[in-house]
């Protein structure tokens, strides 16, 4: 069961991947399945809920965070998702049961320097200047399980909260 919950999990990242460089936007189905498949993963390994709650609270100051700084720098309310798309947002939502606290914070940074770089040359080959973040940190993701399986190192789990 778990194998076969993996293999859906690499098609929908590369189904983001793809959606996401070719329309720039992904189907909003996506996002739902990873974070069924996510929590169903979760359930199953009997992980302590609070780490959910944690990573959601992360998610939710960063976002707040966001925008108070665009609406102080605009002097105005702001639309945050002129800035950051709704499928981006869903694609942070989604993997939220994937990593424990400190891990997804991780992801969170580390997957915004990968998409940094990654745009970079992305921009030079098409030149565009819509960022696929949600198609980005799909790859990310897929890069890290690449990782995870050839490696003992492991950047999703943790002993701790």
């Amino acid at each position: 069961m778990v194998v076969f919950l993996e293999v859906v999990l690499w098609v929908l990242f590369l189904l983001i991947f793809y959606q996401d460089m070719i329309k720039r936007a992904i189907h909003i189905v996506l996002p739902l399945l990873i974070i069924l498949i996510g929590l169903i993963l979760f359930f199953e390994r009997s992980y302590p809920i609070i780490i959910l709650w944690h990573n959601f609270l992360f998610l939710l100051v960063t976002c707040l965070g966001l925008y108070v700084y665009l609406s102080l720098k605009e002097r105005k309310f702001v639309n945050l998702f002129k800035s950051i798309g709704k499928g981006d947002f869903l694609f942070f939502l989604a993997v939220i049961p994937y990593f424990s606290t400190i891990n997804y914070i991780l992801y969170f940074i580390t997957g915004m320097l990968f998409s940094i770089f990654a745009f970079l040359v992305i921009k030079m080959i098409s030149k565009t200047n819509l960022v696929p973040l949600a198609g980005l940190l799909a790859i990310y993701m897929l890069i890290l399980k690449c990782i995870v399986y050839i490696t003992d190192l492991d950047f999703f789990e943790a002993k701790l909260v």
